[in-house]
């Protein structure tokens, strides 16, 4: 019973009250002093940062249920636009290329197809009915800024079989882009620490080079890493097009990014405000290997949630608009030597890149890893037991899918001439329908 219930029932005299509450009150003042400095009365601030960290713990695995929820849902939804039914066993034979790959052509689009100078002898006639632009890689860039002028990539540029590559790009209706890269730290960081000279010199040489060479714009292949050069980066590649549009306004402007540039605040490309500047963000979708075992070069999904077409895609169309995307896709896989023939086991020693014709023309057995969505297969030579993880027609097509479910603007491979005559490769990322064809802009 409380004290103002004893008073009610007239047991104490109102003094005694007064002298009772009073003491009470010290009581209660010595009390909390005791429980602010113990924790009594509210939880410790031990305990406090533990409701903290499993709070946020919780933010983050709801985040990642949700994240979890909608790239299965975008593949889920790609998956049926193609007419493949997919194993659902582990280490199930892979499904066979169906004549008709799509029951209903994706609509049309754009499709990029980057040419290396060492493929340009080997292009055949789909390289160039089955794309939309065609991107010539290409000479490199130096520490200044300028183009140099040595390798094969700018002695390639000079000859005339690269005149004939572009008259018949253009007769068949393709733009040609000129591709110029370094993946050099030290040229990034000058390029970034000093972006309005470089830029301004880059931008100038490549609209010289596109006014003399009848080509219709440019792609930007410069691969940093030092998050330091971000914002650097940034205003050298506006400098750059800058000084590029003075000379020729129309040209298309290009770069390629990697896939995991989107998610992150601390990657080398700021995509979002590059996207401000260019015309178009090709995201390099390969090269998303584990080198420590065998994985899917580049694979459609991800159930750990790392990286993979659908979630660069899902990052990417929050800060990119859209109809800017290009996915570029791979024409080439890599082979693991491994400890053993299990799928994705233990590697022995560095990837070695495959092109799809040599791995097709070797006419092994393939098996579908149902988590990535994309075939391999395993042989043993020489002692050692052996996994090339590769993409092939039915995987290009669930990715050109999903490219289409994500309206993003087209897709592309590296590179054309790895499909070694398979007009099954570019089909796939055709969609079932002639591609778009954009309008020549040459100067």
């Amino acid at each position: 019973m409380t004290i103002h219930g004893y008073a009610a029932a007239g047991m104490w005299s109102t003094k005694r009250l007064a002298r009772l509450a009073g003491g009470a009150a010290l009581l209660v003042g010595a009390g909390l002093g005791v429980a602010a400095s113990t924790g009594a009365f509210g939880p410790s601030p031990a305990e406090l940062a533990a409701e903290r960290a499993a709070a946020a713990a919780a933010r983050a695995a709801a985040a990642r249920h949700r994240l979890l929820v909608a790239q299965t849902r975008a593949v889920d939804l790609a998956a049926r636009r193609v007419a493949v039914t997919l194993p659902t066993a582990t280490s199930a034979p892979a499904p066979a290329t169906p004549s008709q790959l799509f029951p209903t052509p994706l609509p049309r689009h754009t499709v990029y197809g980057f040419v290396p100078y060492w493929e340009l002898g080997s292009l055949d006639a789909a390289d160039f009915t089955d794309t939309s632009v065609l991107a010539y890689y290409g000479p490199e860039v130096g520490a200044s800024g300028g183009i140099v002028h040595a390798g094969n990539g700018w002695a390639d540029l000079q000859a005339p079989s690269f005149t004939s590559f572009v008259a018949r790009a253009h007769h068949a209706g393709d733009r040609v882009l000129l591709t110029v890269s370094t993946t050099d730290p030290a040229v990034v960081d000058d390029l970034a620490r000093s972006p309005a000279p470089t830029g301004a010199l880059l931008g100038g040489q490549l609209a010289s080079l596109v006014v003399a060479h009848h080509l219709d714009g440019i792609d930007l292949d410069i691969e940093g890493r030092a998050t330091r050069n971000r914002a650097g980066f940034v205003r050298f590649v506006g400098y750059l097009a800058r000084a590029f549009r003075r000379t020729d306004p129309t040209g298309q402007v290009a770069l390629d990014a990697y896939p995991e540039s989107a998610a992150s605040g601390q990657d080398f490309f700021d995509v979002a405000k590059i996207a401000k500047v260019v015309d178009t963000i090709l995201v390099m979708a390969y090269d998303m290997v584990d080198p420590g075992a065998a994985s899917a070069n580049s694979p459609l999904a991800s159930p750990t949630l790392g990286l993979s077409d659908v979630g660069a895609l899902l990052d990417y169309v929050k800060v990119v608009p859209a109809a800017k995307l290009v996915l570029a896709l791979p024409f080439y896989g890599y082979d693991f030597t491994t400890t053993s023939r299990a799928p994705g086991a233990v590697a022995l020693t560095s990837p070695t890149a495959v092109t799809y014709a040599s791995i097709a023309a070797a006419g092994r057995p393939a098996q579908w890893d149902g988590s990535s969505y994309t075939p391999y297969t395993t042989f043993r030579t020489d002692g050692h037991w052996h996994e090339t993880w590769y993409d092939d027609p039915v995987s290009l097509a669930l990715k050109a899918s999903l490219a289409s479910e994500l309206h993003i603007g087209g897709v592309g491979a590296w590179a054309l001439g790895q499909e070694g005559g398979s007009t099954a490769m570019l089909a796939a990322l055709d969609g079932g329908t002639p591609p778009l064809k954009l309008p020549i802009v040459a100067p």
